[in-house]
């Protein structure tokens, strides 16, 4: 039985094909993971730059919230020492003499 010349013509020509289809997925694989690393590279280098910055905005957080809580506790004191005021006022007021 002789092997059919039309059919191993067919063969060759789609291992070609994906012979081809490899190389190209391949170069293009190499294209990205190269584009990839250059991002990354950039994200890092951006991070070490901004590290700083957002340190010191943090650490400014952390004040800033510390002195909200004290304003907020003088703010409380002060509240509660009008209104004690006022109520001795009041007081006073009942008790003076009608004149």
């Amino acid at each position: 039985m002789s092997e059919d010349p039309t059919r191993n013509l067919f063969e060759e020509r789609v291992l070609n094909e994906l012979a081809a289809m490899r190389t190209d997925f391949n170069n293009r694989f190499d294209g990205l993971d190269g584009r990839l690393t250059s991002l990354e590279n950039k994200v890092d280098a951006r991070l070490r730059e901004t590290r700083p910055i957002w340190e010191g905005v943090q650490e400014r957080l952390t004040e800033i919230e510390a002195s909200l809580k004290e304003f907020n506790r003088h703010l409380k004191t002060l509240v509660n020492d009008s209104f004690k005021l006022r109520a001795r006022i009041e007081e006073l007021e009942e008790n003076q003499p009608n004149a």
